[in-house]
């Protein structure tokens, strides 16, 4: 470089390296004869001359050593001061180090020069920071370098004006500032600075972060003190919000900077985890750190902390730490303390979605009561617990010697003693007693015990914990965990309370099942016994019993796995008994078993269930051969082979089955199908069948309907509706008869057997209503039925047109009001009867009383007197037809004999018994009133073969006056009846022949018998059939054959019968 004047700044000059080129030499030549003086003189003036060339000699050889590329420019060499300018470190075009200007002071130190402050202007340093390594680039060998191993600190006066520092790296980019001067091993002072606008890591974003505060050294332990900010951290994954947080740090360094001691206070902001969150931390203490070893003791709160398990107002730690060897062996104690320790939300919300499930069933009022009782004696909570924490060489060591969470009242609502948890092993081993309460909480208590084989044993017992009617407890549960794992866990819990749609109390409920560290659970892999003071459903209390509930074979009743719950249980068999409303009942069954698999409905089947309701002398019995449902959300099934016998209601439904289902407390049945029989000892009416049935039972009321058929023909008879209430064992059915149409495939004994054998050949319809009524007081039943008109053939003839209403007052015993009424069309025991009217009525026992029936009869009345009869029984009958006012003349034209008149009128009485051998007329008559009448023939003679005698008689005798006739009946309705016709007081009437020989048989007394013997429903055609052969009457003609003897009928063909042999019977031959 060129030189100047001495008094002059030299002439900056640019240097490279680490080829840094030489500054060619000026030598100058002294005059030989120059003194030694002066050769002094000129020696000195020479090494000022060339001070900038050593210099940069030197200066050169350092940067050599240090292996430092470097560029700069000598600005000024002087006696007091050394100045460089524009140092540029590395590659110029990315330099690790610039400085402006770097200035050297020189100072004198007994007289010696030295160096003095350096003062470094604007210096910008560059670096990186990748992968936890900071990186200077070509200074980190220079700074590698070695150094004084007794004092890390260089023996320099430095002062920074403006120093700047960038480091790029992996999280963002960090940015420093420092200013300052001073004495390194003592008596800087200056300002630190850094600051990041944007750090990222694993997801995670920060705020500008910032760190500023005074930095001073004295007695070679460098001192920070000041600030450190956060403006904020956001993490997408997992959540995360921090807000604007700081700590204020006062941290010194030993001599070494290989340890030091400090204060730290912090002031964290709201953070927000994953749906949890903490208002605020604060926290204060101190510490040192030498030789690898940690002391420290501090304090800190956080506050606002909520989970979604749990929520605490504060939660402090006071306490100390120490480690050695860095952080492989620590221990770390102090004291809990926190206040308002209560429940999440979620947690909350669980127990009031539990409590709103259990609606209806014992754990709603527990629920409840533990939810309310918890959140009071949360709400000013105080936490205190003395906590240890070690690490060495076994591993790590949890202690808790004491622990309590007291509630608003005082009590201790948990308690924890003696804990101690050992990590390091294959398990932890952990051993400690517990134990919880509160005003109106649980009463738990028990004790955890584990060794390093991985065997646990847990005791926990737990006293009844009561809300009104509803109580659970557990005396007694053990876990024990075994090597592999698996969990087994017995013991016995109790409970009384709610169910759905009934209660229980007193039940007790073994607890047996293991769970395997796979994570299977199963329970009760023997058959176990559930005993229960009482249960009831609905009206259904059941009394004190025990159960036997068995898994299937090799298998347990409940398993829990991956996929889900399945559950197979079986009954060996059902016997219970207790009361429905206040009528005692009795519940046996066969096997009885019930299965859930995972994902699928549940399946219950019963065998040989049996039923019996009422008291043991007369019970209700309800069998059911089988019963199948499946069990879901709502219950069904099918049953079949059921019989069901109301004691209340003398009938019985036999093969009962249908489908059933239960769903929101209502069970119902459809397309039921049974046979309603009647269970008298003699049934009052033939079986009948429903086939689409349904029956609802709903707030203890069982509601049915039902068509019942006629079993064969399939024809309805009447439809039911049924109610009866169960809490009060009472209801009604009504029955509607829309019309019961009765021909050859329905008739009378189709329906009733009490009708057989006293009507045949039905024909018509009947309609009605009836209603049947019961509650404990008996059984009522009532109805009214009707006909327009009825035909059927009776055991005296046939009738037509029975017509009217019949109101019953006992519709199930048969009894009907008084004095009923029935028209009668027609009724023909062999001369038709019109125009009757038949009174009567049905009273207890089947008794039908007959008041009376009448009919216009032959100008007279013919009248049936009143007589009983009861219904089905084998008995003697008795009844009494009078005629009163009968005139012959109309009789004989009803009859139409066109070749007879007769006049006279006749009264009589016709006694007919019916018994076992049938029914017959008993000393039957009619009788002339006086003062008789007359009978005359006006036809001629038909029988060719009489001899002139009896050509004579006839003539004489074809008009005949009588002044009294009597006819006689006696005989067998179903056989023959003799009748016997007696003249008396005969005399010639005024179309006979008259000679000289009636003139004198006419003065003698003559009295005329006649004796015909033929069957009942012939009789009145007998006289016609004297003089008409062809006039005959055959009872099948009329419909009423049943009931007379084979031997009494004509046999069928075109011939008629035979006439009888004679006209006179030989009886009434030898009478005078």
């Amino acid at each position: 470089m060129d030189r100047m004047s001495q008094d002059q700044d030299q002439t900056p000059v640019t240097t490279e390296l680490p080829q840094p080129a030489r500054r060619s030499k000026r030598r100058a030549a002294a005059p030989a004869l120059i003194g030694l003086g002066a050769i002094a003189v000129a020696g000195l003036a020479g090494a000022w001359f060339w001070r900038e060339d050593i210099a940069d000699d030197l200066i050169t050889e350092e940067l050599r050593k240090l292996g430092l590329p470097a560029t700069y420019r000598i600005e000024r060499i002087s006696p007091s001061e050394q100045v460089i300018r524009n140092l540029v470190v590395g590659d110029p075009r990315r330099p690790d180090l610039v400085v402006e200007e770097l200035r050297v002071a020189t100072r004198l130190n007994w007289g010696w020069p030295g160096v003095g402050r350096i003062t470094l202007v604007r210096p910008r340093l560059f670096g990186s920071l990748h992968g936890g390594k900071l990186s200077l680039g070509s200074l980190d060998k220079a700074l590698r370098g070695g150094g004084d191993k007794d004092h890390v600190l260089p023996d320099l006066d430095v002062a920074v004006l403006d120093g700047r520092a960038l480091i790029e790296s992996d999280h963002g980019r960090l940015a420093a500032r420092l200013a300052g001067a001073g004495a390194l091993r003592g008596g800087f002072r200056g300002e630190l600075a850094l600051v990041s606008p944007k750090l990222t890591a694993q997801g995670c974003e920060t705020g500008r972060a910032t760190l500023y505060g005074k930095l001073t050294v004295s007695g070679e332990r460098p001192r920070f003190r000041g600030p450190l900010r956060l403006g904020s951290v956001v993490c997408r994954d997992p959540d995360l919000r921090l807000a604007a947080s700081g700590a204020q740090l006062d941290v010194v360094l030993d001599r070494l900077l290989d340890g030091g001691e400090g204060k730290i206070g912090l002031d964290g902001g709201a953070l927000r985890f994953a749906g949890n969150g903490v208002s605020g931390l604060t926290g204060s203490g101190r510490f040192t750190y030498r030789k690898q070893a940690l002391n420290a003791n501090f304090k800190a709160r956080v506050t606002g902390i909520v989970t979604a398990q749990a929520q605490i107002g504060s939660l402090g730690f006071d306490g100390r730490m120490r480690s050695s060897h860095g952080f492989e062996r620590f221990d770390l104690e102090g004291d809990v303390s926190g206040g308002g320790v209560a429940i999440g939300k979620s947690a909350d919300a669980a127990l009031a979605k539990g409590m709103q499930a259990g609606e209806g069933t014992l754990a709603a009022p527990l629920v409840r009561k533990f939810r309310k009782a918890l959140a009071e004696e949360t709400r000013g909570s105080r936490l205190s617990a003395n906590l240890i924490l070690r690490r060495g060489e076994d591993g790590l060591t949890l202690v808790l010697p004491q622990g309590h969470l007291r509630g608003t009242s005082g009590a201790s609502v948990l308690t924890l003693s003696r804990v101690q948890a050992q990590f390091g092993g294959s398990r932890p081993v952990v051993t400690g007693n517990f134990a919880s309460g509160g005003r109106d909480l649980p009463q738990v208590s028990g004790r955890m015990e584990s060794d390093a084989r991985g065997h646990l044993a847990l005791q926990v017992e737990m006293a009844d914990y009561a809300a009104g009617d509803s109580r659970l407890g557990i005396p007694r549960l053990t876990l024990a965990q075994s090597p592999d794992g698996a969990m087994r866990f017995s013991g016995e819990a109790r409970l009384s309370g709610a169910l759905p749609g009934g209660a229980a109390r007193g039940v007790v409920l073994p607890v047996d099942g293991r769970w395997d560290a796979d994570g299977v659970l199963t329970a009760w892999s023997a058959c176990t016994p559930v005993r229960f003071e009482s249960l009831s459903f609905a009206n259904l209390a059941l009394d004190r019993r025990s159960i036997q509930i068995c898994p299937a074979p090799g298998s347990s009743i409940l398993r829990s796995w991956g996929e889900g719950l399945d559950i197979a249980l079986g009954v060996p068999r059902l016997d219970v008994s207790g009361r429905l409303g206040q009528t005692p009942i009795r519940i046996a069954s066969g096997p009885l078993g019930y299965a859930q698999m995972a994902g699928r409905p549940g399946a219950l089947t019963a065998r040989g269930v049996d039923v019996a309701l009422g008291s043991a002398e007369a019970p209700s019995r309800f069998r059911l051969a089988r019963l199948d449902a499946q069990v879901g959300r709502n219950i069904g099934g099918t049953f079949d082979e059921a019989d069901i016998g109301l004691a209340a209601v003398p009938l019985d439904l036999r093969q009962t089955a249908g489908n059933w289902r239960y769903s929101g407390g209502v069970l119902s049945i459809d397309q039921a199908r049974f046979t309603l029989i009647d269970r008298q000892p003699a049934p009052r009416f033939q079986p009948l069948i429903a086939r689409d049935a349904s029956l609802r039972l709903e707030n203890n009321v069982i509601s049915a309907q039902a068509i019942m058929r006629e079993p064969r023909s399939a024809r309805e008879v009447v439809r039911a509706d049924i109610v009866h209430d169960l809490g009060k064992a009472s209801g009604h059915a009504d029955l509607a008869v829309a019309g019961i149409t009765f021909d050859k495939d329905v008739q009378a004994e189709t329906l009733s057997p009490l009708l057989l054998g006293i009507v045949s050949d039905l024909k018509g319809s009947v309609r009605g209503n009836g209603r049947i009524d019961w509650n404990e007081r008996g059984v009522t039943s009532t109805g009214r039925f009707a006909s327009d008109g009825l035909d059927f053939a009776a055991a005296f003839g046939p009738v037509k047109g029975l017509s009217g209403d019949v109101v019953f007052t006992d519709l199930l015993g048969f009894v009907t009001a008084p004095n009923q009424q029935l028209k009668i069309a027609s009724v023909n025991p062999g001369i038709e009867v019109t125009d009757g009217v038949l009174g009567f009525q049905m009273e207890p026992g089947y008794l039908l009383r007959i008041n009376g029936a009448k009919w216009p009869f032959m100008s007279g009345t013919l009248t049936l007197d009143p007589a009983t009869m009861r219904i089905g029984a084998s008995e003697t009958r008795r009844y009494k037809l009078s005629v009163s006012g009968l005139d012959a003349a109309t009789f004989v034209q009803h009859l139409e004999l066109t070749n007879i008149n007769a006049s006279g009128i006749f009264d009589g009485e016709v006694p007919i018994v019916f018994d076992e051998q049938g029914g017959r007329i008993v000393d039957g008559y009619l009788a002339s009133r006086d003062p008789g009448g007359n009978v005359s023939y006006l036809g001629a003679l038909t029988y060719k073969d009489l001899s002139a005698m009896g050509n004579f008689a006839f003539g004489a005798l074809k008009s005949v006056d009588y002044k009294h006739m009597e006819i006689g009946l006696n005989g067998s309705i179903s056989g023959d009846i003799l009748t016997r016709i007696a003249f008396d007081g005969l005399s010639q009437g005024s179309s006979a022949d008259k000679n000289f020989l009636t003139k004198q048989i006419a003065k003698l007394p003559i009295r005329f018998i006649v004796k015909i013997k033929a069957p009942f429903f012939s009789l009145f055609g007998s006289m016609r059939s004297l003089y008409d052969p062809a006039y005959l009457t055959d009872p099948r003609t009329l419909g009423i054959s049943q009931g007379i003897p084979p031997q009494a009928l004509p046999k069928r063909g075109n011939s008629a019968r035979p006439t009888p042999e004679t006209v006179q019977p030989p009886v009434s031959e030898n009478n005078p």
